[in-house]
């Protein structure tokens, strides 16, 4: 086959882009740190996370990239373990504390076309202590972006801002004067 004939071909390949990754760990926000001291909320357990809905599932798709739960785990757990990273950056991690906190994943999604992109995350937090819900609450985050007509450009840059958003919902929970009045009971 000639050059000019192959060019299609190689500008259709970069345009679709097509990979599968896991999603990359978090590491700890220094934004979430500081609002956890500043807030001076108390030592918390991390209980457990699950997903409100199969659909949400373990994989976000953008063209043809698809994004996994990194290790195998669901999204409500990469969401637990985005809340363990954090509080345990602040110092406020502790497995015996009595208050325990508990996520239900509600929302998990990215929507991209070939000019704009965007992502939503949300989840129903609740803070027990000693067993006994003291605090419910819906929370809901979200990111847009530029999306580049290069698949391989626009699918890293969804990836990159959703993966953005755990770290976000978490800081939203952790900064919230409910949230944290209910801590400090």
């Amino acid at each position: 086959m000639s050059l000019p004939r192959l060019w299609p071909v190689a500008v259709l390949t970069l345009a679709l882009g097509a990979c599968a990754e896991p999603m990359g760990e978090l590491p700890p926000s220094l934004e979430s740190v500081r609002v956890l001291r500043n807030q001076a909320v108390p030592p918390l357990a991390i209980g457990r996370f699950v997903s409100g809905d199969k659909a949400i599932g373990r994989t976000i798709t953008v063209r043809l990239g698809v994004l996994h739960a990194p290790k195998g785990k669901d999204f409500a757990s990469f969401l637990g373990a985005t809340f363990e990273t954090e509080l345990r950056a602040a110092g406020k991690l502790d497995p015996a504390a009595p208050l325990r906190i508990d996520g239900t994943l509600t929302e998990s999604r990215i929507d991209e076309d070939f000019r704009k992109g965007g992502g939503v995350l949300g989840a129903r937090i609740t803070l027990l202590r000693q067993g006994v819900p003291v605090f419910s609450k819906a929370y809901q985050v979200e990111t847009h972006w530029d999306s580049s007509l290069i698949g391989a450009i626009a699918i890293e840059q969804a990836f990159n801002d959703y993966n953005g958003l755990y770290a976000q919902l978490a800081r939203k929970v952790f900064a919230d004067p409910d949230f944290v009045a209910a801590a400090k009971q």
